[in-house]
């Protein structure tokens, strides 16, 4: 036999073991489709093997693995605590649902036709950030009483609310100024009660911003347009009382003189408070410590004394938050979507010339981006938040900072490195078209806000509360509360609230069928 022989007999002997092993392929992935895709069966079984994850909160996607399940998803049901999960898809061997919110026992069942099996396991339930309502009601056209005085649970319509602010002394005690009256809401978080105190003083109309000297008294910013001489903050000194309320039926003193302020800060390295002239979108201070309350002189667009820096954009509303360690001042621009940042120069014990750190002038939107990339629309209260991960990463700054997207309805982060993403709101995609709402639950995947303008964090307890505003309410966003029946079965109490608060920075994980 020549070479040429040996080689056309060896091709064809190729061609037949190619031939062999799709044959065999072919009919192995056959058998495999058709056991998929194999009908339940009323005389076998129904078994559960196992399923995946094994535990994690709601809406978290699992596969269940056993046999005889059919395909055929209306006779098919999955309970997880004896709450019905969401359906995706069934076959024979395999069964993809969603977990159902509030699957504190963990339970798992499976309903085929009229049998139904329980899984050799429990679910094992995590605790997660979730949007409540903690107080506040209208009806579905917006009307509600206004109450001043009573019960979170009966405490009638929140009106426009604007700013809150902890009282520095007494951590149960949260004060929140509305955009529309003089009023002044008290709202004791311990014995879920709300107050009201009235300024009549001055001719005060509306309040803004809230923030504390370095004695604990209580400084609001009260714009006056039309009067140069008017008072532009408000100093409470605090009367302290053993109900913790030092501030429910105090009068005010002036502190400074101007029109058009609305937003002020003390800043606490040198005690002085700084604070805006809307009209030339200026920022002054004037220490109030050494010169008296009302000594400082009357702000107009000609005044320069005391003046620190301009804004980039005149005649918009603006405020001042703090950084907690006193490294910056973060400047909301509300009417403009940006930010600013202004950083404190420790020689000269003063903050200096601010620049853009979120957003761009003028350009209202919705961008998950970094720095001047991204995208807001009307800003309202930011605070900053504790991060440990940084301090690991022995970073200067261990402070994130939330705040207000109010015409993007949601909560949104800024890291210190400029990186901007969303927190809470704009869920339930399934729901409408839309992104605003009243809808409560998983703060990324459900929660929906209306317009949320005012925001406050309780470092303590870790939660933190929303001044709802076209929802009439104050919302609160911390982890979910587990009926003490169920902790034993719940995942660990322990669970890291600032690990549950990074997962919703944007983190998904996705299971494939």
């Amino acid at each position: 036999m020549n070479d040429t022989t040996v080689k056309r007999e060896f091709r064809r002997l190729q061609w037949i073991l190619w031939l062999f092993v799709m044959v065999c392929l072919t009919s192995a992935c056959k058998d495999e489709e058709d056991a998929a895709m194999a009908p339940y069966d009323p005389d076998q079984p129904v078994v559960i093997d196992h399923f995946t994850p094994t535990e994690g909160g709601a809406k978290t996607k699992m596969i269940l693995y056993g046999s005889n399940f059919g395909t055929d998803k209306s006779i098919v049901s999955v309970t997880v605590g004896g709450k019905e999960a969401t359906m995706i898809s069934v076959k024979a061997k395999n069964i993809y649902c969603i977990v159902p919110e509030e699957c504190y026992e963990g339970t798992v069942e499976v309903t085929v036709g009229e049998q139904t099996v329980t899984a050799p396991t429990k679910y094992k339930y995590v605790p997660q950030m979730v949007v409540t309502t903690l107080c506040g009601y209208v009806d579905d056209l917006g009307n509600g009483d206004i109450i001043p005085e009573g019960p979170f649970d009966n405490c009638g319509k929140i009106e426009y609310p604007l700013w809150f602010s902890f009282d520095p002394q007494h951590s149960n005690i949260l004060y929140l100024t509305q955009n529309t009256n003089k009023n002044i809401r008290i709202l004791d978080l311990e014995k879920e009660y709300i107050y009201t105190t009235q300024i009549n003083s001055f001719s005060i109309t509306r309040m803004c911003s809230i923030s504390w000297t370095n004695d604990g008294d209580m400084v609001i910013a009260c714009p006056q347009n039309n009067i140069d001489r008017g008072v532009s903050n408000i100093i409470l000194k605090r009367n302290p009382r053993e109900d913790g309320l030092d501030f429910k039926d105090v009068t005010p003193q002036r502190l400074t003189s101007s029109r058009a302020c609305n937003g002020s800060m003390i800043l606490p390295q040198t005690g002085e408070i700084y604070f805006n002239y809307r009209a030339q979108g200026a920022t002054y201070r004037y220490d109030f410590v050494t010169n008296g309350y009302d000594n400082n002189p009357t702000v107009s667009a000609s005044q320069k004394e005391n003046l620190m820096f301009q804004v980039p954009d005149k005649a918009s509303n603006f405020s001042f938050v703090m950084h907690p360690d006193g490294l910056y001042a973060y400047i909301i621009m509300h009417e403009l979507h940006y930010i600013l940042r202004a950083n404190y120069d420790e020689e000269n014990r003063q903050l200096v010339n601010p620049y853009i750190v979120c957003g761009a002038s003028g350009q209202a939107g919705y961008e998950d981006l970094t720095s001047t990339s991204a995208r807001i629309n009307t800003p309202g209260q930011g605070v900053f938040v504790y991060n440990k991960e940084y301090e690991k990463e022995g970073k200067r700054d261990h402070y994130d900072f939330y705040f207000c997207d109010t015409n993007n309805h949601c909560i949104r982060i800024l890291t210190p490195d400029g990186i901007v993403s969303t927190f809470a709101g704009r869920g339930s995609t399934s729901a409408n078209v839309y992104a605003y709402g009243y809808i409560n639950g998983e703060v990324r995947e459900k929660a929906r806000f209306n317009a949320p303008v005012a925001l406050a964090y309780d470092e303590v307890n870790k939660a933190f509360y929303v001044g709802d505003s076209k929802n009439y309410r104050i919302r609160k966003i911390a982890m979910e509360e587990i009926p003490e029946e169920f902790l034993d079965q719940s995942a660990d109490e322990n669970t890291s609230n600032e690990a549950q608060i990074s997962k919703n920075k944007g983190e998904t994980v996705e299971m494939n069928d």
